[in-house]
């Protein structure tokens, strides 16, 4: 009997990706079954090598990140900082601790902290206007909001700059092939939900990868170590506490050792010229969502179908920002919301350029019922994602 991945038979080409004796559904059992993700009962687990936190035991060596406060200790100010701030509370008469209003069609942040410390009263009052159209509404500091522009013209001047090329599978590469990408990336998907790791590690490690592919012709044994030393990559790119190389070297079933992850790891950055910054899909959506203000059904939707992306190879025709844009055009429509309207002019491309994306869009998401490979959708269909892969549509 063939071994299978998420209980789905699949070919002994695709079984060849896993080194000998190590099968794939070993691999996915141990992610299911042993402790490398939080188990509800603890004490069924070897507490060797794990951290105690909170009477709860984690996997890794540290604890898990904790939240971050949105409370500010202003230093003490002079006498004129303290009457200009007096002045121009009197001036715009806000009582509230954050307030809002609109001066001249362009949105004006009030916010005030006050320390505990000093009991002097800090305010801060911006305008972040950008464009005629398009106005940031945010109060949050740490959102950076008045940078978003600059953000992303940058972003938008960058993306082709380490951008895999699509074809080079055929060009580059003879002992593996799309399917076996395809495989690796449904099982990374669930190694990242496993891990609880941020949503641009999965996008970046997929870029890694490709990346490498495209410049490296290698053998089909070496596929899923050039996985996960992607994904440690862009664990300690993105991460607070990233997993440690012995956990990427357990979930392969001790396929690999240490010091074939750490070979591979140097190599691949040299490959790279350290050029490890990219602008991916996810930045792009998360940009775009300060602008358009997307509800969180609509936007954890985007998200779903970005995933869907990264696994199908003929995606990477397409530039992140229009893949982004379009993602956004195809769920506005569906919702039938008139914001769809803005996204030519808020991206820069027009109406013809996003349906032929959306066109791919709809292609992928018609036939995600009948692939073999469910490590998104099942991840989707959970609460903590409103179970977005689970709508029907006609």
């Amino acid at each position: 009997m063939q071994p299978s991945i998420n209980n789905h038979n699949i070919s002994k080409e695709a079984i060849s990706l896993i080194p000998k004796n190590k099968m794939h559904n070993n691999v996915q059992n141990k992610l299911r079954t042993e402790n490398l993700h939080y188990d509800a009962n603890p004490e069924n687990e070897n507490k060797e090598n794990k951290t105690i936190y909170n009477n709860t035991i984690y996997p890794f060596s540290q604890p898990p990140i904790q939240p971050i406060t949105n409370f500010f200790k202003p230093s003490r100010g002079n006498n004129s900082t303290r009457y200009q701030t007096q002045s121009l509370n009197q001036n715009l008469n806000l009582n509230n601790k954050n307030e809002s209003y609109v001066e001249n069609d362009i949105f004006v942040d009030h916010c005030e902290f006050n320390s505990q410390s000093t009991n002097i009263l800090f305010t801060t009052s911006q305008t972040y206007s950008f464009g005629n159209n398009y106005v940031i509404e945010n109060q949050n500091p740490q959102n950076v909001t008045e940078y978003h522009l600059e953000i992303f013209n940058h972003l938008k001047e960058q993306e082709f700059n380490f951008l895999p090329k699509y074809g080079y599978m055929k060009s580059n590469q003879n002992d593996i092939n799309e399917k076996m990408r395809a495989i690796l990336i449904d099982w990374l998907v669930d190694v990242h939900m496993k891990f609880k790791l941020v949503p641009e590690t999965l996008f970046l490690t997929i870029n890694l990868i490709d990346r490498y592919l495209e410049k490296k012709q290698i053998l089909r044994t070496q596929l899923q170590l050039i996985g996960i030393t992607a994904m440690l990559i862009a664990c300690k790119y993105e991460e607070i506490y990233s997993p440690e190389i012995r956990d990427f070297v357990y979930i392969t079933d001790q396929a690999y050792n240490k010091e074939d992850v750490i070979a591979m790891e140097n190599e691949m950055l040299n490959t790279f010229d350290f050029n490890v910054t990219t602008s991916s899909t996810f930045r792009f959506l998360e940009l775009y969502n300060n602008f358009l203000k997307l509800d969180d059904s609509s936007f954890i939707f985007c998200r779903y179908l970005l995933e869907l992306f990264l696994v199908d190879y003929r995606m990477l025709k397409y530039n992140p920002s229009l893949v982004a844009a379009s993602t956004i055009y195809i769920t506005l429509k569906i919702t039938k919301k008139r914001e769809w309207e803005r996204i030519p002019s808020l991206s820069s491309y027009n109406e013809d350029k996003l349906r032929d994306c959306a066109k791919d869009i709809c292609l992928i998401l018609d036939g995600v019922e009948k692939s073999n490979l469910k490590a998104v959708r099942k991840k989707f269909s959970l609460p903590k994602f409103m179970e977005v892969s689970l709508i029907k549509f006609n």
